[in-house]
């Protein structure tokens, strides 16, 4: 018998070669005993591995190997959990100490917290290295023994059997691990070269000998060791006194700051009582009243008022610094979180189910997600770690893992392709999946026989989701009561003043840590600085709770698919579904934005909707029961919420299992999760009198949602935004453009879109400037929008402000600009081509020529910006063709003419209209659209059919693009920025599209 005692997962980085899970079941597949994880300076992967020990019935050690900064790299195994709270705090002092990627500890320092771990050094070194380490660990000290059948194995045993008898201790066997299989072995070179930044052609030495580090069976390793079986015996005996398991961690939620002779419960309740004064003035609804005691009933019997206290807390903090923010997800099916003012949906108005956020048969923790502008979101981050301290708080991190083109470029040059070939393969691989044509291959200029081009497609395969490095989840923290350094290692992030836990929110979630997550929208940060450029300006005080509501105005904006910047409705499906669906209240807005997502599209619950929404198709309920839940989506069950109630009403589903279900449609293995529950929903449904035609029929509607759909909490938490947006929009043009320009980057089109959209709306905008424009763009008198300087590509912020802070009355040379805001000339150069020093200069090119004319623009020259020569020359101006390509270079925008309009008379020689031109063309003719490609969308339900947004001096136009089109046309589609589109013109309603036959690029036609 054996255990395995040095293992190394993909998560040390860029060594180990095979995932957690798949070590973990190749061990017990071998019939080990135990498997140690020993990732280096990290319990990365711990996580992973203790579930898939579950799953396969094997002991899972918790360990790791610790570098030491005055002694070799030693392997710590927790005995129990004192030991495991040692670890953790070892491998955090060890991170922390040491900028991102780094780590390491003096060897007292591990002595000092050596309590209830064991120790093994894995190579042999020279005793008086490891001596004061080993009499430390006295009694729990082992020197290992590993034999890799390659050169220097004997003198290596030779080296281990002498340090083991000077230090009095035993040797144990262990086989270095890198893989779980051998056939991992390629890869494991592959990403030894990526570390070492050579290919395997020079990597020499630093590549493994053999494949021998991989994972043996007991059999095979007492073949290794059949003259020294006590080595291989002693791995048992480790084993056997490792006794810390993950399911021991014990959390619990920090309960600070609670009033004198109030516990966290009684507080909760305080706060949420006085909430619902706030939210019912009028007096609380019984039915509120009744869902609140439900509530709170069962967060006191799961112990979690300590988590609702602390969102509450930062809520509060947020919103008395002026800080937009609102809750969404799960939480919006929470009374109490809605009476706390953390979300803004009426959960007992709208009848969300409560369930889908807390139960008491899943005794999990809540999901509670809160949208903070993004801009100033750092503000709340930064108090919670001040608030709870680092010890205590730390953000949840993510795992950045090795995808498509990433794999293929690193995979190709560890293997020496040269870079051009390693940029045409990822390309190429990139448009097609790793599946590649010899003939793609070959129009890409490589060769499908080329031993080294087919290798990288099939190891970037076996990459592909392999960690690459840590980052930072978008906004989950936990919050602990006892040091967090002791349920799991904390580390420096790359960003300033952040630090993270090392593991990600699936690790989290599955241990039962409750994290909150603290989430950055850039469409709060817009209408932040909207409703306050209203105020400014307009004179009128408004919020996103004081928006007046249901504005028939905008709803005929939104009909009309006017929607270019607002909140996810602003996409091209989006736009073509809002004059089919017609909304004209809140609950339309929220149908709208769920039914435009993978999971209503491929459980085809979209056509079904629109037909019965029309009044052409009559829906059917077959019970009382069912039609109470979907009634208001007429028949079809758009929500997740609706699933679960269905799973509970018609198929007699308890309200955890109706969760279970949920969770299994959310499941990367849906498709085998499912059908457990497809026949328990089908034969609850049948018990109960409903027919087994419509259970089946409902349950592949179900289906969808493992292709993601929206909770219909989530969606109307979204759709409040989306309405603010639409208002700001519809009565605001100038301020929601300027606030959507100053909050870049952010939303669906460039800045030049939203720029051409405001000036269609009747907004006037006038150009960068350095003698008017700000920072920010801004509005002027009579509501003019003035472009800022943070439009100008390649100007610092921190020059772009001194430019506007050092203007007073103006400047009346351009030197005298560089003088007074200390601007350096490659800056200065910049502001030039953008025209902003047009109103000093007189033309950009005599600008230019001044710039020239200067000084040295070295900060600390006598000199500096002083003119050097006065040659006064006249130059001659640019064409506007000349101007519009420099405003695109530089602004993003040209406020003279749209290119287009440059390209019309070119156009109309091919007989392509405008795009307000097809809205005069018949449906079914063939016509012809060129225009500016501002979005490309392929989505994976929509069968390879490809959408393209063309932008002219009129308007946008849409291109629906059949697949064999996309492959034949797919180098122009991908690769010019003007097009033309030429098919037949579809009408539905007001929604228009050019189904395509063929898309061209516009340099191409005019040869």
């Amino acid at each position: 018998m054996y255990a395995e005692l040095v293992c190394r997962s993909n998560f040390t980085f860029l060594r180990g070669a095979s995932h957690p899970e798949e070590l973990v079941a190749t061990a017990a597949r071998l019939g080990m005993q135990a498997l140690a994880l020993t990732d280096a300076d990290g319990l990365y992967g711990v996580v992973k591995a203790h579930l898939a020990a579950k799953e396969h019935g094997i002991k899972l050690l918790l360990a790791t190997e610790l570098t030491l900064m005055d002694a070799p790299p030693v392997i710590v195994y927790a005995m129990d959990a004192g030991g495991y709270a040692n670890l953790c705090r070892l491998v955090s002092a060890s991170r922390m100490s040491h900028p991102k990627g780094e780590a390491g500890l003096p060897w007292r320092a591990v002595a000092e917290r050596s309590e209830g771990l064991i120790a093994l050094l894995p190579n042999p070194a020279p005793a008086e290295q490891v001596a004061p380490l080993a009499e430390a660990f006295a009694g729990r000290f082992y020197v290992g023994l590993c034999r890799t059948l390659s050169a220097g194995d004997k003198a290596r045993e030779a080296q281990a059997e002498a340090l083991a008898r000077t230090l009095n201790v035993p040797l144990c066997a262990h086989n270095d691990v890198h893989t779980h299989h051998r056939r991992r072995q390629p890869l494991q070179d592959v990403l030894t070269c990526v570390r070492h930044k050579t290919t395997v052609d020079k990597a020499g030495t630093k590549l493994l000998p053999n494949a021998e580090r991989t994972l043996k069976s007991p059999a095979e390793m007492a073949r290794l060791f059949r003259d020294r079986p006590e080595v291989l015996e002693r791995t048992l005996e480790i084993a056997n006194r490792c006794h810390a398991t993950l399911d021991e961690l014990r959390y619990h939620f920090s309960e600070e700051d609670l009033p004198p002779g109030r516990t966290a419960m009684e507080h909760l309740r305080v706060l949420t009582e006085e909430g619902l004064g706030v939210r019912y003035p009028g007096g609380v609804p019984p039915e509120v009243r009744k869902q609140i005691d439900h509530e709170l009933t069962l967060i006191e019997a799961l112990d979690f008022p300590g988590y609702f206290l602390a969102l509450w807390d930062i809520v509060h903090f947020a919103r008395n610094r002026g800080i937009l923010c609102q809750g969404r997800g799960s939480a919006a099916n929470s009374a109490v979180c809605y009476a706390l003012q953390i979300t803004a949906i009426d959960p007992v108005r709208m009848g969300l189910l409560f369930e889908r956020f807390l139960s008491m048969e899943r005794k999990e923790p809540p999901d509670i997600d809160v949208d903070f502008e993004h801009e100033r979101r750092e503000e709340v981050l930064q108090y919670v770690y001040e608030k709870h301290g680092r010890h205590r708080a730390g953000m949840v991190c993510e795992v950045i893992c090795y995808r498509g083109r990433l794999a293929l470029r690193e995979v190709g040059k560890g293997l020496g392709l040269s870079l051009d070939q390693v940029d045409r393969l990822s390309k190429v691989a990139s448009a097609y999946g790793f599946d590649v044509t010899p003939e793609v291959l070959a129009e890409a200029g490589l060769s499908a026989f080329d031993r080294r081009v087919g290798q990288t497609l099939t190891l970037a395969q076996e990459i592909e989701g392999f960690p690459r490095h840590l980052s930072i989840h978008v906004g989950g923290f936990v919050i602990t009561r006892e040091p967090l350094v002791d349920l799991v290692p904390v580390e420096n992030a790359a960003m300033k003043g952040r630090t993270v836990i090392q593991w990600e929110k699936d690790d989290t979630n599955a241990l039962g840590l409750l994290k909150v997550d603290l989430l950055a929208l850039g469409m709060l940060t817009a209408v932040a600085k909207c409703l306050r450029y209203i105020r400014e300006h307009f004179g009128r005080e408004l919020s996103l709770a004081t928006i007046p509501p249901e504005d028939p105005q905008v709803y005929d904006m939104l009909c009309d698919a006017d929607t270019v910047g607002v909140f996810q409705i602003e996409s091209r499906a989006q736009m073509s579904m809002l004059p089919r669906l017609k909304p004209r209240t809140f609950y339309d807005l929220v149908v709208e934005i769920a039914l435009i997502r993978p999971g209503p599209i491929v459980g085809n619950m979209v056509h079904p909707y629109l037909r019965r929404r029309d009044g052409k198709e009559v829906p059917t309920y077959p019970t009382p029961e069912v039609r109470a839940i979907l009634e208001k989506t007429l028949g079809v069950p758009l929500f997740q919420e609706q699933a679960m109630k269905l799973a509970m009403v018609a198929g007699g589903f308890t309200a955890g299992e109706a969760d279970g279900l949920r969770r299994a449609l959310g499941h990367k293995r849906a498709e085998q999760l499912l059908e457990p529950y497809r026949i328990r929903f089908v034969e609850g449904g049948v018990k109960r009198g409903y027919s087994q035609e419509y259970m089946a029929q409902l349950f592949e509607q179900f289906r969808g949602f493992a292709h993601y759909g929206f909770p219909e909490s989530h969606s109307a938490s979204f759709a409040l935004i989306a309405y603010a947006s639409s208002w700001l929009k519809y009565h605001y043009p100038q301020a929601f453009c300027a606030a959507l320009l100053n909050s870049q980057p952010m939303g669906f089109y460039a800045p030049h879109t939203l720029v051409a959209d405001a000036k269609r709306h009747g907004v006037e905008v006038r150009p960068v400037d350095a003698r008017c424009s700000d920072w920010d763009c801004t509005l002027e008198e009579g509501g003019v929008l003035r472009l800022g300087l943070r439009m100008v590509r390649g100007l610092n912020e921190s020059a772009g402000r001194r430019v506007a802070a050092a203007r007073g009355q103006g400047y009346g040379s351009v030197g005298e600009l560089a003088r007074r805001a200390r601007i350096a000339r490659h800056e200065l150069t910049r502001l030039a081509l953008a025209g902003a020093l047009a109103s000093i200069s007189g033309s950009r090119r005599q600008a230019l020529w001044e710039i020239q004319a200067l000084g040295p623009l070295d900060e600390d020259d006598l000199f500096f910006g002083l003119p050097m020569d006065g040659t006064q020359v006249e130059l001659p101006p640019m064409s506007v063709a000349e101007r519009v390509e420099a405003d695109f270079e530089t602004v993003g925008v040209s406020l003279e003419k749209h290119p287009l309009e440059l390209l019309r008379p070119a156009l109309r020689k091919l007989g392509a209209v405008s795009a307000e031109g097809l809205q005069r063309v018949a449906s079914g003719r063939r016509v012809a659209v060129g225009g500016m490609l501002i979005t490309r969308q392929r989505p994976p339900t929509a069968k390879g059919m490809c959408f393209i947004s063309l932008e002219d001096e009129t308007g946008i136009a849409n291109l629906v693009v059949p697949p064999d089109v996309y492959e034949r046309c797919r180098r122009d589609i991908h690769g010019a920025l003007f097009i033309v589109g030429e098919g037949v013109l579809e009408r539905t309603g007001k929604v228009l599209n050019v189904k395509t036959q063929r898309v061209t690029a516009l340099q191409g036609l005019l040869g």
